[in-house]
């Protein structure tokens, strides 16, 4: 806790002269879905903007600026609280999540060149019981970006420490180092991407690292009302555990966003996923259909948010045979000033369906909700 005291100290000094203070505002949607699938994400350092984002609470922020665009600071700290759900769909008590964090960005005057640096934490009792991790677990990321003519490129590398809950909600199961260099180029409304990276997780059984190397293309096409995304990714994966376990892994994604209206929007996803083990000759694959669906009155105070996915997982061997099925239903209403300043109430339904052809056991049906009310302010 020292650790963060003194840089925070010395921010909350020169803010007095220098700095402004803000407050963020309570985003009204809804948290994302709590279904959960077997197949990891498609895609390394790419993700779909479509999804509906987590609730963020209010919180409190410093900048510090020094000189025109020569170096700013920012110490922010956010809290919040919200209920998460078990990989069998059982909800548990909602946890009060606190987020630290310090960022600080550079521009070299005459170069073009920026470079960011961010130290995040997220005290331990956001995970209390989870792991035996650290009283204050850590990201660490440094990153470096540069523009020539239409190109933009850079490279960046992150750390984060077991136990570590981002904003987003996602838990870090174990620590993990990953570094990439990218590149990236616009040609009017399409957009191109293209990032080389890699990651090393420290596993928890054994003392060794699983080292991940990937590859993405990504191409984005963007409209006023409607776009499209197709990205392909390429990666090899050492386990590290034990010799012969190299596992090659090839994914093809494609998302499109729809705007018919201003208060609707409709995301549909596709992708699918074979991985592939030279040594043992065992392939797999899973393909994934997800529909997501928002729809958002401009003055009414009200949101309504539809997901439904499908995923199948098969393996040529006949060994693995696995379908996945899940929806929820989530509704977010400003009911006013009922007991503090803005009042929110929420319901959200899900579930999930998993059958294993293969072994009958493994099969379950999950249903769950939650009413919940927010207060904000008084």
């Amino acid at each position: 806790m020292r650790k963060f005291y003194l840089p925070a100290a010395l921010i909350f000094l020169f803010s007095c002269t220098t700095a402004r203070t803000e407050l963020s505002q309570i985003s009204t949607e809804p948290a994302p879905s709590s279904h959960t699938s077997a197949m990891p994400d498609p895609i390394a350092f790419s993700q779909t903007d479509a999804t509906p984002k987590t609730v963020v609470p209010a919180g409190k922020t410093l900048v510090l600026s020094f000189g025109p665009k020569l170096l700013e600071l920012k110490a922010s700290y956010l809290e919040k609280r919200d209920a998460s759900s078990e990989p069998n769909g059982i909800l548990q008590d909602g946890n009060s999540r606190r987020y630290l964090n310090l960022l600080a960005t550079s521009s070299f005057a005459g170069s073009g060149l920026t470079g960011e640096g961010e130290l995040s934490y997220s005290p331990l009792d956001s995970v209390a019981g989870q792991c035996a991790c650290k009283d204050w677990p850590r990201m660490l990321r440094l990153g470096l970006k540069n523009r020539w003519g239409g190109l933009s490129y850079g490279a960046d590398y992150k750390s984060i420490d077991r136990g570590f809950v981002s904003i987003a909600g996602t838990a870090a199961d174990q620590a993990r180092d990953e570094g990439q260099l990218w590149g990236e180029h616009s040609l009017g409304p399409f957009n191109l991407r293209g990032p080389i990276g890699e990651s090393w997780d420290k596993l928890l059984d054994v003392d060794s690292l699983r080292v991940t190397k990937n590859a993405t293309a990504s191409l984005n096409f963007n409209r006023s009302q409607w776009g499209a995304k197709f990205a392909s990714s390429y990666e090899w994966i050492d386990a590290g555990a034990a010799p012969n376990q190299e596992t090659t892994a090839f994914t093809n994604a494609l998302t499109g966003s729809y705007r018919p209206f201003d208060f609707l929007t409709v995301n549909p996803n596709f992708s699918i996923r074979e991985e592939r083990n030279a040594y043992t000759g065992t392939r797999t694959e899973t393909p994934r259909t997800e529909l997501i669906f928002a729809y958002t009155p401009v003055r009414d105070g009200f949101r309504l948010t539809g997901t439904t996915s499908f995923a199948r997982s098969f393996g040529a061997d006949g060994l693995n045979n696995i379908k996945t099925f899940g929806t929820t239903a989530a509704v977010d209403w400003r009911i006013g000033k009922f007991l503090g300043k803005d009042d929110y109430l929420s319901l959200n339904l899900n579930y999930n369906q998993q059958v294993d052809f293969i072994s009958s056991g493994n099969s379950h049906n999950d249903l769950s909700g939650m009413l919940q009310l927010r207060i904000t302010g008084f």
